[in-house]
């Protein structure tokens, strides 16, 4: 699969063009396309390492699938719910959004989704069943006359005993996996911070360099992604 910045100018393309191909060198960023033509997208709830994450996922994606990519331009944690009808336009028809779990229930963010989005359109997101992976949560929803799917993909892992869940448990599970000391930590991210550039950089492209890898510490990453590229 293959990523599109909504926003060429952004942070959000300049760092995953700047990891992606100087230092990680693959090729899952593209320069140009007709927007109008994207029927997927991707939205970043938290910034980065998420959109580092994603790129390695996207990465090990086979098929040529364009998927645009986007970090709204708001802090507040249920802020990507507002712009969405911003983003329901031409033929988007799937949107991917990747949040933090931090201390909260999943089964409340999911709550606090579908009662936001209500509040913002007077129409209801159905929850659809999703198998064997509890922090994929799909969605389908009407905005108008555009009916549409939402894919959320919470991040964490309970394998990593952490006060706050986020991306930084599945690198932080990375760095385990290929030797790396992380020590004992109260905060996954915070365990993350204290890990030099070039300890970082090693876990990025050991992740890029072995898709198993990539799979086992991204699960439910990658089964998002998957149904992002389907074609239904």
């Amino acid at each position: 699969m293959r990523l599109y910045p909504v926003e060429p100018s952004s942070k959000l393309a300049a760092k995953i063009a700047g990891i992606s191909k100087k230092k990680l060198r693959m090729d899952v960023l593209i320069k140009e396309t007709d927007i109008r033509t994207l029927d997927t997208l991707v939205v970043i709830g938290n910034g980065t390492p998420d959109d580092i994450a994603v790129s390695i996922v996207a990465f090990h994606l086979n098929g040529d699938k364009i998927a645009g990519i986007v970090k709204p331009k708001t802090e507040r944690r249920y802020g990507f719910i507002s712009v969405i009808p911003l983003y329901l336009k031409d033929k988007v028809r799937k949107v991917l959004v990747l949040m933090d779990q931090e201390d909260d229930q999943l089964n409340a963010i999911s709550e606090r989704i579908q009662t936001d989005w209500k509040e913002l359109t007077k129409s209801a997101l159905e929850v659809i069943e999703s198998d064997g992976e509890e922090r994929v949560r799909i969605f389908k929803g009407k905005y108008g006359s555009k009916e549409f799917k939402l894919i959320l993909v919470i991040n964490g892992l309970d394998a990593i005993h952490t006060d706050k869940h986020s991306i930084e448990d599945h690198l932080v599970s990375a760095a385990q996996q290929v030797s790396i000391a992380v020590g004992d930590f109260e905060n996954s991210k915070a365990a993350w911070r204290l890990l030099s550039n070039d300890q970082q950089l090693r876990i990025y492209k050991e992740l890029k360099a072995h898709r198993r890898l990539a799979e086992s510490v991204f699960p439910q990453q990658v089964l998002g992604c998957r149904y992002l590229n389907e074609e239904s």
